[in-house]
């Protein structure tokens, strides 16, 4: 960022009394505004101790609480904490109050909450055996977040409209979850944040008396936390949100968007709004771009998001064709930071296995790779095992031995009955011939002729093509043979299924381009070379885990229509759906918030990966930047980019001699223009 304040910035600074509403665009400086807010405070006699900032989380809490210690000089700072944080101090007040009973804490972290999900899942799906598939978990644990952020217990569950939709076992297995928290006598940071603002309703003075509240990323509050910043404030305190409403992509975890976009000025009178409206991330390319696609949505657009001349000359490439191998190759920057970022987690596997073809080093943004845990990527690898050895003898002693098996049991298409899935993993942990455990554990004269049907065309594929054989060809031998058909079929909800199938989908794809043999593939999945360490490694996050981050060099995948937005919207709350029900104009903006989120992480590269779409070609051919009216292959996203235009006008602009061409410009990059000029930026 430039060492001097804009005149936006310095506003926002100055501002001293009264509620304040700050809407920032990526990349305006608002951590450092702030910092200086802070600082002027202080230093003109605000006892530090009556200033509060909330955090979105602990990764920014801790950075503030750096540079706020060193802005200020002192070991004596405001207080800066989480909404959780905070919750949990106030609940612990009470406990010493006795107001409240006294509870033990169970935090994510501990063994001890696992164990609790994972028997609440069992459970409730009547799971059998140890080994349960990660996604799983993880879609239970979105599920207990999105009832505890709305403040849904059990009984809620069991009984609202709303729920109808969701598997009962999910239900049941929630209810198990709140009974064992309440029988144990514990609470999660979750349940801390519904009691504390129950306690602050009922006993005002429990909250500290703080003359200034800042809050950053309203955007992603939920009616909890909402709440919660309102019984905070008393009569003479001044409330600062800092957010941007095009960034609000955690509906679906219990965030609104209309709290920054209406209501925070209605509870809180005389809200004064204030505006970072310039970018010091990525150039006019960028900034053009990102403006053309989010004005689409109903939000009104009163301030664009410009430029500042200090931003890098962002460049923006688009590849056709799917072509991830060519955008990797092509796109790397040297002593750069790098990420690839998609939608769903099954375009970050295809992009995994396409960085193991390449030998480009890379690492997960929240955790370890989990492509040996995809039930479609253990279906495939079992399945070439078989077509080429005829057993399971090179999985013996792999670490992900276990995860595989499962993965191939779980979406080969057999009807399991109580037991069966059980004795089928204990059977392979001892014997490497798939073909003779899954006789045996059928061999009861209960197994139907769907089994018998199963088991004979997996004899069918045994030792059918050799270690040159082509990976994609060994696919397309065990689709003709039914074992896809069922992918997808086991997941706890219809999000992590459509996740599966796309998975597949986008495997398929990339072994169709790449004409690897299966060979190749089994040691790309189960033993990688080590990557090269040349480069700086590319991180894969999916759009929602990058929110707050930039690289200088990011690439968006999985860019088709069909699964981004696509017709089918992957709430959990949604009634089922068939493949082209068209998908609600509210779903559609909070996933073109999530393109736009996605677009501006990027400071000196942004790289579209889109499949080949002859209308895509034409809308740039044109200079075209409107929504397509008819079904488009490569995402309404990138169309509505302005592609073409963007870049003609970034190049005008970086080239000011050329002062005629500006007439002949849009309305709307006109606009961009006449900002960019009352910026003086």
């Amino acid at each position: 960022m430039a060492k001097r304040l804009t005149w936006e910035q310095k506003h926002i600074v100055n501002h001293d009394t009264g509620h304040a509403l700050v809407k920032a665009v990526p990349g305006s400086g608002k951590t450092t505004t702030l910092v200086k807010r802070v600082e002027r405070l202080v230093k003109s006699g605000t006892d530090p101790r009556s200033i509060l900032i909330l955090m979105y989380n602990k990764s920014a809490q801790e950075s503030f609480i750096g540079k706020l210690t060193m802005a200020l000089q002192s070991n004596v700072i405001p207080e800066v904490r989480t909404f959780h944080s905070l919750a949990l101090k106030i609940v612990c007040h009470a406990e010493r109050l006795q107001v409240i009973k006294k509870k033990k804490l169970l935090t994510p972290d501990n063994f001890d909450y696992e164990k609790l999900v994972k028997a609440a899942y069992r459970n409730g799906f009547e799971h059998e055996g140890s080994y349960i598939n990660s996604s799983e978990i993880e879609e239970f644990e979105l599920f207990i977040s999105r009832c505890k952020a709305a403040a849904v217990t059990s009984s809620d569950a069991a009984t609202d409209p709303t729920f109808k939709a969701i598997k009962r076992e999910l239900i049941r297995a929630y209810s198990y979850y709140c009974e064992q928290l309440e029988e144990k006598n514990l609470r999660t940071f979750d349940d801390c944040l519904i009691e504390a603002v129950s306690l602050l309703r009922h006993f005002p003075s429990l909250g500290n008396h703080f003359s200034h509240i800042i809050v950053d990323e309203y955007q992603d509050v939920n009616l909890i936390q909402h709440d919660m910043t309102r019984l905070l404030s008393k009569s003479d305190t001044s409330v600062m949100a800092v957010g941007d409403i095009n960034q609000c992509i955690y509906e679906w975890r219990g965030a609104r968007p209309d709290f920054i976009g209406g209501l925070f000025e209605k509870h809180f009178y005389n809200t004064r709004v204030f505006q970072l409206s310039c970018t010091f991330r990525f150039g006019h390319q960028l900034s053009l771009m990102a403006n053309s696609v989010i004005r689409r949505n109903s939000t009104k657009l009163t301030r664009l998001c410009v430029s500042h001349h200090s931003a890098p000359k962002t460049e923006v490439r688009i590849y056709v064709d799917n072509c991830l191998s060519k955008a990797l190759k092509d796109s790397q920057i040297e002593n750069g930071t790098q990420a690839i970022l998609s939608r769903t987690k099954a375009s970050l596997a295809e992009a995994e296995v396409a960085l193991r073809l390449c030998s480009l080093p890379y690492r997960y943004l929240n955790g370890s790779t989990s492509l040996q845990h995809r039930s479609e990527i253990g279906m495939l690898t079992v399945g070439i095992l078989l077509s080429v050895y005829g057993d399971l003898q090179l999985l013996e002693k792999h670490p992900n031995k276990e995860a595989l098996i499962n993965g191939f049991l779980r979406e080969m298409g057999f009807r399991w009955q109580k037991g069966q899935l059980k004795a089928a993993r204990n059977g392979l942990a001892h014997n490497s011939d798939l073909y003779s455990v899954l006789g045996r554990v059928f061999d009861d004269g209960s197994s139907s002729q769907h089994h018998k049907e199963l088991l004979e065309k997996l004899a069918s594929i045994c030792k059918t093509g050799g270690k040159e054989m082509l990976a994609f060809d060994v696919l397309m031998l065990l689709k003709k043979a039914g074992f896809m058909d069922g992918i997808g079929t086991e997941g706890v909800t219809r999000t992590g299924s459509n996740d599966r199938r796309r998975g597949m989908v986008r495997i398929e794809e990339l072994l169709e381009l790449s004409k690897i043999d299966s060979s190749t593939f089994l040691q790309l999945i189960l033993y990688p070379e080590e990557a090269s360490n040349d480069c700086e490694p590319f991180i894969l996050s999916t759009l929602h885990g990058s929110k707050g981050l930039e690289w200088d060099n990011v690439v968006l995948v999985g860019l088709n229509d069909e699964e981004y937005p696509g017709g089918i919207n992957d709430d959990g709350y949604s009634v089922t759906a068939s493949k082209n029900s068209p998908i609600k104009d509210d779903n559609i903006e909070e996933e073109r918030r999530l393109f736009y989120v996605g677009m501006t992480r990027a400071k000196q590269q942004l790289n579209l990966v889109v499949p080949h779409d002859d209308g895509l070609i034409r809308w740039l051919e044109n200079c075209w930047d409107s929504t397509p009216k008819k079904s488009s292959i490569a995402t309404r996203f990138v169309y509505e980019t302005g592609y073409t235009a963007c870049n003609v006008t970034s190049h005008v602009i970086y080239n000011s001699e050329e002062k005629n061409q500006k007439s002949e410009l849009s309305k709307f990059h006109q606009w961009y223009l006449r900002d960019l000029q009352r910026l003086k930026v």
